[in-house]
């Protein structure tokens, strides 16, 4: 991820560092700095979080004593350093907080299957939308394209899940790719 500010990053700048990054193999995603803490704050310090209620809930020796894979995959990044976590989380509290309440309105539907009529089949259909996601992912890289190397190109390429994989000499296009779909 290589923050592209408009009107702020001089774009010959951005370009010659991606050059660097994308010639040392690496890909390059643009976005701004905001696009950045909100995306993180979603597939990075959230789930720090979650991981840590669910490891802490886990108070009873017997549940202790039958926990595997489920447990153990959702809550590997609880045993993170909590000085670290707090700070990256604290530090983008302004979208943490609201893509925590993503996800608890999220549980509190779930909850609420709980507690209906059908809490299978209520259950089922909660699920699936995760199900999805999860299957989905990593994207399948689509075909590579040429863009031109202007900032409201790469900033699409970025919101739209791609990367840059190289630039070009002259640093008028970069080689690029979008996710399939």
């Amino acid at each position: 991820m290589l923050c592209l500010e408009p009107q702020e990053t001089p774009l010959p700048d951005w370009l010659e560092l991606a050059a660097l990054i994308t010639g040392l193999g690496a890909r390059v995603v643009p976005a701004t700095a905001d696009e950045h803490d909100r995306a993180v704050a979603v597939i990075s310090h959230v789930p720090h979080l979650l991981a840590a209620a669910l490891a802490a809930s886990a108070t009873d020796p017997l549940a202790a004593a039958l926990a595997a894979g489920s447990f153990r995959d959702g809550t590997r990044v609880a045993a993170a350093r909590p000085e670290l976590v707090a700070a990256m989380s604290g530090g983008n509290a302004a979208a943490v907080g609201p893509a925590l309440d993503v996800v608890l309105d999220a549980l509190r539907q779930a909850r609420a299957a709980l507690d209906s009529a059908d809490p299978i089949a209520e259950l089922a259909t909660w699920l699936k939308p995760g199900a999805a996601a999860r299957g989905a992912w990593p994207p399948k890289p689509g075909p590579t394209l040429d863009l031109p190397a202007r900032s409201d190109a790469l900033l699409r390429l970025g919101r739209a899940g791609g990367w840059v994989t190289a630039v070009a000499p002259d640093r008028r296009s970069v080689t690029a790719v979008r996710p399939e779909g």
